[in-house]
Parts: C-alpha cells; sequence; structure tokens
C-alpha cells in the first residue's frame, strides 16, 4: 500500500452497536499486582487471569485478561484461547523513557480535540478524552486500521501517561481477544461492542494505578 499524508478529520465517538455476549461482568478490582523494585501497582477484576510479568530494566510490562495470559514473546500459535469475545490489558511502565515514538504518538494526541481523529494508508488514530492523574498528563484515544488498510483486524484502546517532570510513560492497552464475527456482521462494530462491554473495567484498571518510585508519588483516581 502506498503511503499518503495523515488527514485529520472530525469523528464522532463510537455509537454503541448491539453487543455480542460480553466475556466480562463489570466485578470489582479486587486482586492487586505491586512491583516494589519499581514501585508500581495497580489492581484488576478477581476473576482475571494473570498477571504475566516482564522486566527488561527500565521497563516493566505486566498482562492481565478474561481469559489465559501468557508469557511476552509466547508465539502466537502456542496461545490457546478458551473464551471467545475476552478481553485483555497490558500496562507498561518506563522511567526516564526518551523513545521519540511515545513522544510523537502523544504530540499528536495533543493537537487532536476530543473526538477527533488522524489516519493514514494503514491506521486510524481516535482522540477520547484527556486527563491527569497525580503527576500524569493523559489522553485516552481508540487505535485500529483505517477504512483503506486491507489486513487482519486492530482494534484497541489505549492510554498513554506522561510525567513531564521525570519522562516517565505509563502506556495501558485493552484488547479484544478470540473475538467471533457472525457471518455478515462488520469486524469493527464487533470489536468495538466486546471494547465497549469491557470499558468500566478498563478504566478502573487505570484509576488504581500507584507509583512510588520518585518521591513517593501516588496517583489519585481519575
Amino acid at each position: 500500500i502506498s503511503a499518503c499524508a495523515p488527514q485529520l478529520t472530525a469523528t464522532p465517538l463510537p455509537v454503541k452497536t448491539e453487543a455480542p455476549q460480553p466475556s466480562v461482568t463489570e466485578v470489582p478490582a479486587e486482586k492487586s499486582y505491586t512491583n516494589s523494585g519499581f514501585g508500581f501497582g495497580f489492581q484488576f477484576p478477581s476473576n482475571w487471569f494473570g498477571p504475566e510479568e516482564y522486566i527488561s530494566d527500565p521497563i516493566l510490562r505486566v498482562e492481565v485478561g478474561s481469559d489465559k495470559v501468557y508469557p511476552y514473546g509466547t508465539d502466537p500459535t502456542e496461545r490457546v484461547y478458551e473464551l471467545k469475545n475476552s478481553y485483555n490489558v497490558v500496562i507498561q511502565y518506563s522511567k526516564n523513557d526518551q523513545n521519540q515514538v511515545w513522544k510523537d504518538t502523544y504530540q499528536t494526541l495533543v493537537n487532536l480535540k476530543d473526538g477527533e481523529s488522524v489516519s493514514d494508508a494503514r491506521s486510524l488514530t481516535i482522540r477520547v478524552r484527556q486527563f491527569s492523574l497525580g503527576g500524569f498528563e493523559g489522553i485516552e484515544y481508540i487505535s485500529t486500521l483505517s477504512e483503506t488498510a486491507q489486513t487482519e483486524a486492530v482494534y484497541a484502546r489505549q492510554v498513554i501517561l506522561v510525567n513531564p517532570q521525570t519522562n516517565d510513560v505509563i502506556t495501558v492497552m485493552g484488547q479484544p481477544i478470540n473475538v467471533e464475527i457472525s457471518d455478515g456482521a462488520n469486524w469493527r462494530d464487533v470489536y468495538r461492542s466486546i471494547d465497549e462491554a469491557n470499558l468500566a473495567v478498563f478504566r478502573e484498571i487505570v484509576e488504581s494505578i500507584t507509583v512510588n518510585s520518585t518521591g513517593v508519588l501516588e496517583l489519585d483516581r481519575i
């Protein structure tokens, strides 16, 4: 596919469609994950699987989900899921992250208004909202395929949280897994419905994040 210049458009926030049978019910975030070395923690639903932790200093990556989660780097062919339309969440905490990719992504999102999108030949990014969490500035957005992209389905809800004083970065990605699409259904509508069914849980996880690594900083709930 030939590259084309990104296009800025005002895109309405996704409209709810009839959801498939949700794989997750809204339950209190009762399980706790903590990593004392990073001073990092969060909570997630008591009926979820995980956490699967991966550390590559100075990066911490943790995955939880409504179906089985696998160690980071597991070959996709070795991942066996039993629950249809499940959902998983990956949280990554990077200290003093100088990677230009997140900076470019964050700046692109800052320049958008809530509900606006930017797209190119392959991707579509829709800004949902901006918020503050403790000493971090955050933006929630949807990342999916553009209308012209011809590849396997991609749909994820993401948050990027940045501490401008330290360049510490927290990213959170929620993604439908093992999606069942009936004949004639629009794949994007199905993925959106699963995402929306898990939105409350996704935000509960984000709101529960705590960081105590530098200056004993604790993130307040949104």
